[in-house]
């Protein structure tokens, strides 16, 4: 009994002793940043409504979110067609925490696309959406691709649905992973120039020596990673999102194309 008490009493004290992850933290609190952004711009619309402020230009925050607003709205059109336009406020969320991900790297916490789960996760997402997608249009015809051509290709391409899951994971883990283990190589092999450099001159390194040549190349190398590879993976990954949705859904039939295809206006 005496045990169990202790079994016990050390369960209920380690309760609330969460060991997770840092990248896991960092997700949350990227996610918490775009929770007070989207909560400050929409008191900012709010308050223009009351005021009539709506009709001038936007200033500042208002006018960074209107042109980020367009800018995935022109997307979504370009990339989906003009009937998929609501699927911009999924792209909306997805670019917005992808950038951000990619730039919490380098405010020097743990980054987030470097924890695989991460980019695991959103090809999951994406994953379950297109399939739910395409049994919303496609009804039971959608399980009719997995037998094409021949129904001894179902293996295959059962095997093969999964791709995109694993494409597009390693694609953002494995650029990302890469800018970090460069970065990393460089600057050990800078620590190690700057130390050689500084024992040829003065005699021997002194501390912090090795910190001297590598901030300059990281520095700006941090910045290519972060920013522009950052920008350029979030614009893969939201385009096949965009693309693979879009390839899911039927294209609606005008209403002029149906009355041709009437039998009396064919008849005519």
């Amino acid at each position: 009994m005496l045990a169990d008490a202790v079994t016990f009493n050390s369960r209920l004290a380690d309760f609330w002793k969460w060991d997770l992850d840092g990248s896991l933290f960092s997700s949350l609190f990227v996610m918490l940043i775009l929770i007070i952004l989207s909560v400050v711009i929409f008191v900012k619309v709010k308050i223009g409504m009351k005021k009539k402020t709506y009709l001038e230009k936007p200033k500042g925050l208002l006018h960074l979110a209107e042109i980020y607003y367009n800018y995935i709205d022109t997307l979504t059109r370009d990339n989906m067609g003009d009937h998929n336009e609501g699927w911009g406020g999924y792209l909306f969320g997805l670019f917005a925490y992808l950038f951000l991900a990619f730039m919490w790297g380098a405010t020097g916490f743990p980054s987030v696309i470097d924890w695989l789960a991460a980019p695991l996760c959103l090809s999951l997402v994406m994953f379950v959406i297109i399939q739910v997608t395409a049994l919303k249009h496609q009804k039971f015809s959608y399980f009719h691709r997995y037998i094409e051509p021949f129904a001894i290709f179902l293996p295959i391409n059962l095997i093969t649905m999964w791709a995109p899951i694993i494409s597009t994971t390693m694609r953002l883990f494995g650029n990302s992973i890469s800018g970090f283990v460069l970065i990393g190589i460089i600057q050990w092999a800078l620590g190690n120039a700057a130390n050689a450099l500084y024992t040829v001159i003065m005699g021997s390194p002194v501390e912090l020596t090795s910190f001297i040549l590598a901030p300059i190349v990281s520095g700006v190398l941090q910045l290519y990673f972060t920013l522009f590879s950052g920008a350029i993976q979030t614009l893969v990954f939201g385009s096949l999102n965009a693309a693979w949705i879009a390839a899911e859904i039927p294209e609606p039939v005008s209403p002029a194309l149906n009355d041709s295809m009437r039998p009396e206006v064919a008849s005519e």
